[in-house]
């Protein structure tokens, strides 16, 4: 009878701290979601004066902004930098001063140089264009991703990767795909989605998601088997809690008109990697109209996905079924 009060005893407590640190973990989650832009800080490398900092909820006043999250990305931060600025100078050189545009890195807590090399391209280029938030600790590329469309200024916001897996170029295909959900009666023309909206102050709601489901196959024949099982379960878990209608949630080029960029982020809680499936989820439940639009990718070495990541991406998926996540 002893052993078996003292097994209760034991379950019973195991128990009891798995419902604590799970409440703790919640409650953790839904005060990181009320930080406000002003509790954020924009460091400019080039003054020591203190730096006004914009909100997503305010009117806009660039073009486009393009937040990339970076931890520990200072061998591949300058390259995608580089062909960045390019891309953006070009278009503003062909579309003309009316195409303004903004970089905001957000350092998560990086341990290396990261920081010194996004104030590289700050002084290069100054302030206005290409802007730093520095996270304390890091936090995970979810929370690094919201903590940059919150200090945003964009008509447009992208979100894309500091590895540069992605070709900037392609956002091209993803404002095309974006015109098409916000002007359904005008699908067929060409005109620039970012001048168009600020022109006619159009507070229509859409997500364009880059994808390389097109290329899954060629993937598939060159992952490891093990890495290829854990994906399609994941992939699994993820059409029971976003559905299927994107195939490719995980990719790191996602596209958002303002208002859409201000319902999602304004609702996201998760802060590492199932933010993606999360914000899918939100669109899904705000009535946010999605389009998926195939994009070039490259493999590039460096992958920051552990064993560890596996197991975190469950327990977010999990939160989300639970309800953690508002509808």
């Amino acid at each position: 009878m002893d052993w078996l009060m003292i097994a209760v005893i034991c379950v019973a407590g195991t128990l009891g701290f798995g419902i604590r640190w799970t409440m703790d973990w919640f409650a953790q989650l839904n005060r990181d979601s009320l930080a406000k832009s002003a509790e954020l800080v924009l460091e400019n490398p080039t003054s020591l004066s203190k730096v006004a900092n914009p909100s997503l909820y305010s009117e806009a006043s660039k073009s486009l902004s393009l937040v990339v999250p970076a931890y520990n990305e200072e061998s591949r931060l300058p390259s995608t930098l580089e062909e960045t600025l390019r891309y953006l100078q070009g278009r503003r050189d062909s579309a003309g001063a009316n195409f303004t545009y903004e970089i905001i890195v957000v350092d998560d807590g990086s341990r290396d140089g990261t920081v010194s090399k996004a104030f590289e391209y700050t002084r290069k280029y100054g302030f206005d264009a290409v802007r730093v938030l520095r996270l304390p600790v890091n936090r995970g590329k979810g929370y690094a991703v919201k903590a940059g469309m919150m200090v945003s200024r964009g008509v447009l916001l992208l979100m894309m990767d500091a590895d540069g897996a992605t070709r900037v170029s392609d956002l091209g295909k993803l404002e095309a795909e974006l015109h098409k959900l916000t002007h359904p009666d005008r699908a067929g023309t060409s005109k620039d989605s970012s001048a168009s909206s600020r022109q006619t102050g159009d507070s229509r709601l859409g997500m364009a998601v880059g994808s390389r489901a097109h290329l899954e196959q060629q993937a598939l024949a060159k992952r490891h088997w093990l890495r290829n099982f854990l994906m399609r379960g994941f992939h699994l878990l993820v059409m029971l809690v976003a559905g299927g209608a994107v195939r490719d949630t995980q990719c790191g080029f996602k596209l958002f008109t303002r208002e859409a960029a201000q319902l999602l982020y304004g609702n996201q809680r998760l802060q590492r990697w199932c933010f993606d499936v999360e914000l899918l989820f939100l669109a899904s439940r705000l009535g946010i109209p999605v389009a998926e639009v195939a994009v070039a990718w490259t493999e590039i070495p460096g992958s920051k996905i552990k064993a560890t990541s596996i197991l975190h991406m469950l327990w977010e998926m999990g939160a989300i079924l639970d309800g953690v996540v508002p509808s």
